[in-house]
């Protein structure tokens, strides 16, 4: 089952709310669930309506066409509407983390250069005006600006694991081309209920929990606090969930609970944020066989475009490319490599978005021209594609390329690893060697499980491949989506 791209319906307007709206209303959904949000239920009509009034409030500000609003807000209903709202009038919603630290919340504030900012308390920093969500509720609407598809509709923050966050700006026209590819694979149905770990603030947790549902006519169940495992099996089995959205750090979790198993009644589990470790994915594939669905994509790129489906996946990769998008790996001189050999991921498609460094900025588009996703993979005869980490997180050691994850992966099929991540650091005797840090479960001994790691090790890995110790810790940094801080890792190795 495939459903018609935005458009398709698009009529002669570009704006992607009337178009949503007028989705709803031609497929009968108007009156169906949209939004489940804490206790409260709201219709597609209702999503529509909240829109107009955030619209209209936004208007009386003089807020219009190219305006840029910053949206620090938890996802619920008010996000929904803040956001979309935006979009009606033609300005740029930027969503902001609302639980970042002040201080860096008001840096991400000065790089987004708002006219306008939507929260519940004010965030002090930049001058913008500041707009609590209830001034959002009033009465009055006002006409969709007639927009292109090719107009700026939101800015995303990239996740900073690789320097400081950037701006990535897509248009009202990109989340029609997401339909066409991840949706193709995910396929979101009336008959769906989504929920999403990622949040909005992110472009995957945008896709998942605004894009795709509204164009699919699927109900959202949305968390005002982040979840935490138990709150996410919670709300499956609550409220019927059908399709699952999470990162491999969370899903590592969900399966360490005791009531993992609710697991199991999942349509589609997507997976996605990181290189999924071989372990988990074999654990992940007991419960769930090929309804684990691991996919990759970028906050440039806007959301997946390369992906496993049902019926076309394969083990250990994270699938093959979806059309609209095109890939190739190359080599450090450009030029494209043969099947398993490795190389660098790069992507080409009509959505891409370059991060730039203050909202102010004009909005980058790549074009035609490839874009060097910055990932370390290689690709077999049909296509699938496997990934070894991000580029830059290689390591060198006795004047060899280890890749990370292949010897994390090995780690962590220890029953007692939790997780692991491993870095080169120079000893004093000024070889450089690895270092692995390792988070236990509890009631492990570290001893005995640092001897087994590192014996194992020496009787299954290439020699560079072997740590030369192991550090415990209590938790790996990570980022909010759950991606490992690889430059931390490096610091608290002294590299």
């Amino acid at each position: 089952m495939s459903h018609p791209t935005l458009g398709e319906h698009q009529g002669t307007s570009g704006n992607l709310v009337e178009r949503l709206e007028r989705l709803a209303h031609d497929r009968g959904w108007l009156e169906r669930s949209a939004y489940h949000d804490g206790t409260a239920t709201y219709r597609f009509v209702d999503v529509y309506e909240g829109a107009g009034r955030a619209a209209a409030a936004y208007s009386a500000r003089g807020l219009g066409v190219g305006s840029r609003i910053a949206l620090v807000l938890p996802d619920g209903i008010d996000a929904v509407w803040a956001f979309l709202g935006a979009l009606r009038i033609g300005a740029v919603a930027v969503p902001v983390n609302s639980t970042l630290h002040p201080a860096e919340l008001r840096r991400a504030l000065v790089v987004a250069e708002p006219d306008a900012v939507v929260c519940e308390e004010d965030p002090g920093g930049p001058p913008a005006e500041v707009i609590a969500p209830a001034d959002l509720r009033v009465d009055g609407v006002v006409p969709c600006a007639p927009v292109t598809p090719e107009t700026p509709a939101y800015a995303v923050f990239t996740s900073g694991t690789t320097g400081e966050p950037k701006l990535c700006f897509h248009t009202h026209g990109d989340p029609g081309v997401f339909e066409r590819a991840i949706g193709s694979v995910v396929v979101i149905t009336p008959d769906d209920v989504t929920f999403s770990v990622s949040r909005m603030y992110f472009a995957y947790g945008l896709g998942n929990s605004v894009f795709l549902p509204l164009h699919g006519g699927g109900a959202t169940v949305l968390s005002r606090a982040r979840a935490t495992e138990a709150d996410a099996l919670r709300i499956i089995e609550e409220r019927g969930v059908t399709v699952f959205y999470g990162q491999p750090s969370f899903y590592a979790r969900l399966v360490r609970h005791p009531d993992h198993a609710v697991l199991s009644g999942l349509r589609l589990a997507v997976v996605a944020g990181e290189v999924l470790p071989d372990v988990l994915e074999e654990r992940l594939r007991r419960l769930l066989g090929w309804r684990l669905l691991n996919v990759f994509g970028t906050t440039e790129i806007g959301h997946a475009v390369v992906a496993n489906a049902i019926g076309h996946s394969r083990h250990r990769t994270i699938g093959r490319i979806l059309p609209p998008y095109r890939m190739r790996i190359v080599d450090e001189e450009g030029a494209e490599v043969p099947p398993h050999v490795p190389g660098s991921l790069e992507v080409a498609g009509p959505t891409i978005a370059p991060g730039v460094s203050r909202g102010g900025d004009p909005p980058a588009r790549t074009g035609d021209s490839w874009y060097p996703t910055g990932d370390a993979a290689t690709v077999d005869e049909a296509g699938y594609v496997r990934l070894h980490g991000r580029v830059d997180d290689v390591e060198i050691v006795g004047g060899q390329n280890v890749h990370p994850a292949e010897t994390e992966d090995f780690l962590m099929r220890h029953p007692a690893v939790r997780e692991a991540a491993v870095c080169s650091a120079r000893r004093g005797t000024g070889v450089t060697t690895l270092r692995a840090f390792v988070a236990l479960e509890e009631h492990a001994s570290p001893e005995e499980v640092r001897a087994e790691l590192l014996a194992g090790a020496h009787a299954s890995l290439t020699w560079y491949k072997v740590p030369e110790d192991v550090v415990f810790v209590t938790e790996l940094p990570r980022t909010p989506t759950g991606k490992l801080r690889r430059r931390d890792i490096r610091a608290m190795a002294g590299g």
